[in-house]
């Protein structure tokens, strides 16, 4: 569920779920709650705040879940909360028909979506990892020993992650998981098996760096 509130700050930004709303009641409140998926055109800006003029107020949803990914058609269901009244409406997104002319199904744009979350979650993960080992490598700095030992593993472990930071240097897996990441997330199309396949090659490869790195730390 993703909510949308007149009590967050003006200037737009990311929709947030329900854990992450204002502190506070909202006076006024618009929910898109996905039970199928949805999809509309990406040029709207991701917008979480609903205004409250005297008069007609219009709000724009961008078809996105909570987690930043376009969801693919499906139904839905607004709320509209004012003081104490709750008007409910049920929503239908259809495909666009321009992209169900190139042969694109919603049962591919539903793919597409569980695919991105996917990758998503797959991003957030290498980041994760990649935090750790810049506070383990800044803890380790200049030790000696055991210790210099296990920095020097860590430092290996950073090799793998990172991209060489010199022009053409190799790219590490942070970039090949974001490249991924971007390549079905702009627009809605049929996943390639070959996206699928190179997901999980790059999903193994994390968990074996984590294995490493958890070995390393003794953690």
């Amino acid at each position: 569920m993703n909510t949308y509130s007149s009590e967050a700050p003006a200037g737009g930004g990311r929709c947030r779920g329900r854990g992450g709303a204002p502190a506070g009641a909202p006076s006024e409140s618009e929910d898109a709650e996905g039970g199928g998926g949805g999809r509309a055109v990406r040029t709207t800006p991701n917008v979480n705040r609903v205004t409250k003029n005297a008069g007609m107020n219009r709000f724009v949803w961008d078809v996105r879940h909570q987690n930043g990914v376009t969801l693919p058609p499906g139904s839905y269901q607004v709320r509209l909360k004012a003081g104490d009244r709750v008007l409910t409406q049920p929503l239908t997104v259809l495909i666009d028909p321009n992209v169900a002319a190139d042969g694109v199904t919603v049962a591919d744009l539903k793919e597409q979506y569980e695919h991105n979350v996917r990758t998503r979650e797959l991003v957030t993960g290498v980041n994760q990892s990649i935090a750790r080992v810049r506070e383990a490598q800044a803890k380790l700095k200049g030790a000696t020993g055991a210790d210099a030992a296990k920095a020097k593993a860590v430092d290996d472990i950073a090799a793998r992650l990172l991209s060489e930071p010199v022009r053409y240097g190799k790219p590490g897996l942070q970039a090949h998981i974001t490249y991924l990441a971007g390549m079905t997330a702009r627009s809605d199309q049929k996943v390639g098996r070959d996206a699928i396949e190179r997901y999980a090659v790059l999903k193994k490869e994390l968990d074996a760096i984590n294995a490493d790195l958890a070995r390393v730390l003794g953690q």
